[in-house]
Order: structure tokens, then C-alpha cells, then sequence
């Protein structure tokens, strides 16, 4: 070999040797571009549909998701019910799944479907029929207003001061007897006034301030703030049902 060929020879050695292999370069996968455009569950909203029963043709069911980590569920029994059941508390996520129930109880557990939640169990497994356990959602916001529906929980009066806490939430919210704020064609929207509310407290407590446990049919709405200007949240109790207990 003449020196021109040796010299061809080593530069393409060379060469050769300061590529990298193909399998060296970084690659996208198609996992990789979908983790990076994955959007977030937006969970906040209202829901509804009517899931299966036992003992009657379906349950209708109402679900307010809100903003504030806190949910509203309504539930009526269709043929048996009147009036919804009601449930109030704290919601969360965890692993992925969205967590509705009393603080301290086993929750229900809901998947997003992308229309709606889908009740599925702990692993996020779907039962076999999903349209049935599926909860629609009609809209991402609600107004201030809740229909009625029966809930329990702690009514106390002190100091000219009516609260009354939901069982399962951490706050108690101002309370009035009835709908004292409006009437229709001269006579109450609701029967029960705030003076009835205050009557049957004094007969079952032993004294101002002692917390009454009820269930009771209320209604959830906007009323003036306690202190200083702008609204606050309202129970208004329409109907005491009778002495309850908190789960």
C-alpha cells in the first residue's frame, strides 16, 4: 500500500469511528408526546343521570362539584322518595379517581369519561354495564341556588346567632326557618318560620347553645353576610323531620 492510499485509508477510519451508532441517537416515542399533551381532569361541575336500584326503578342523581373542594349529591329513590337525600362534604383525587363521601367512611369513587364521571371501584375498575353507573355533566357551573333535599346535621342558637352544620363538613353555615325573605301573594313561601325553628330548638335542648343533631328538608342559597358587606351561604330549614345522628 503507497503512502496516498494508507494516508485515504486512515481518514475514513476515522470517520467511521466518530459516528455514533444509530441506536445512540434519542428517539420520541409515542408514549412520550402523549404524557407531554395530557390535559388535566376538570372536575368541577354538575353532573346527573339515574343510577341502578335494588328495591325501586332508579336514583336519580344530582352532583354539584364545586370549586371550593366541596360537593353537594342528591339522590331520589324513583316511586319512593319525595324529597332527594342529601350529602354534603369535602372532594379530592386520588390516584387519578375523584373521592365523594363522609370524612372517615370508605367513598364512592369516580372516573372521568370525558362527558362525565363514571362510578367505578378503588382500582378504577368500571363495573360490565358502564352507561348505567355514568353521571352526565350538563354544564361547568351552577348557580348560588340548591334545590331542596333532606340532610342532617347540628343546628345550635346562642347569642342571637343560628348555624347550622352539615354532618361531614368542617364549617357550619348561617340558618333560617323557612324563606322569610319573600312572599307570594301575601302569604309565606315556606309554613315553617324562623320562629317555629326556635320554638322546637328551646323544647329540645337543655339550654341556649346546645347543639341539636336533625334531619331536616332545607334548601341551600345566598343570603346577607353575617358581618360587613356581600352575601354569604344560607341553610334554610323548611321541615324538621326528626332527631338524627351524624355518620
Amino acid at each position: 500500500m503507497n503512502n496516498q492510499s494508507l494516508v485515504l485509508f486512515l481518514a475514513l477510519a476515522l470517520v467511521r469511528c466518530g459516528t455514533p451508532a444509530p441506536t445512540e441517537i434519542p428517539t420520541t416515542t409515542n408514549d412520550t408526546a402523549a404524557v407531554a399533551t395530557k390535559v388535566p381532569v376538570e372536575w368541577t361541575g354538575y353532573y346527573t343521570g339515574k343510577l341502578p336500584c335494588t328495591d325501586c326503578p332508579g336514583i336519580e342523581t344530582t352532583l354539584w362539584v364545586r370549586g371550593d373542594s366541596s360537593f353537594i349529591l342528591q339522590q331520589l329513590r324513583i316511586d319512593r322518595d319525595t324529597v332527594p337525600q342529601g350529602l354534603v362534604g369535602s372532594w379530592t383525587t386520588v390516584n387519578g379517581l375523584m373521592t365523594i363521601g363522609y370524612a372517615g367512611d370508605k367513598p364512592d369513587f369516580y372516573r372521568s369519561t370525558g362527558k362525565g364521571v363514571l362510578l367505578v371501584d378503588e382500582m378504577g375498575v368500571a363495573p360490565e354495564k358502564v352507561d348505567v353507573w355514568t353521571l352526565e355533566k350538563l354544564a361547568d357551573e351552577i348557580g348560588d341556588a340548591i334545590p331542596r333535599m333532606r340532610i342532617t346535621g347540628t343546628f345550635t342558637y346562642v347569642a342571637d346567632a343560628q348555624s347550622f352544620q352539615l354532618c361531614g363538613t368542617r364549617f357550619p353555615l348561617p340558618c333560617v326557618g323557612g324563606m322569610d325573605m319573600g312572599e307570594e301573594e301575601g302569604e309565606p313561601l315556606i309554613a315553617f318560620t324562623n320562629a317555629d325553628l326556635q320554638k322546637a330548638y328551646a323544647k329540645a335542648v337543655k339550654k341556649g347553645g346546645d347543639p341539636w343533631t336533625i334531619e331536616a328538608i332545607c334548601t341551600i342559597g345566598m343570603g346577607p353576610a353575617m358581618e360587613g358587606d356581600g352575601a354569604d351561604e344560607y341553610i334554610f330549614i323548611e321541615q324538621i323531620v326528626g332527631p338524627a345522628q351524624c355518620p
